[in-house]
């Protein structure tokens, strides 16, 4: 998956996604809502057959690079308490 940041000024960035598919900027944004910090996280696309998926997030102390980076390690968190419990109940 390419992403390319179209802003990225401190308290405010917006990336743009190579694929179609909304799950993870969806999921990046629901997690980044976790955060008291983050103004503004929501995920769009333009157009459903010729858009791509944006993420624009926006913080109010904390630099959105760094909501970023938090939302994401909680998200690698979650998925291996995940991986875990499902490793437990399989086997």
């Amino acid at each position: 998956m390419e992403i390319k940041a179209i802003k990225n000024e401190g308290k405010e960035i917006i990336l743009e996604f190579d694929s179609k598919d909304m799950t993870f900027p969806d999921l990046v944004a629901h997690e980044l809502l976790n955060d008291s910090d983050v103004s503004f996280a929501g995920a769009s696309i333009s157009h459903p057959e010729i858009g791509l998926p944006t993420l624009v997030i926006r913080t109010t102390k904390k630099s959105a690079s760094a909501a970023l980076e938090s939302a994401l390690k909680r998200i690698e968190e979650n998925a291996a308490e995940l991986r875990e419990g499902f490793a437990k109940k399989k086997g």
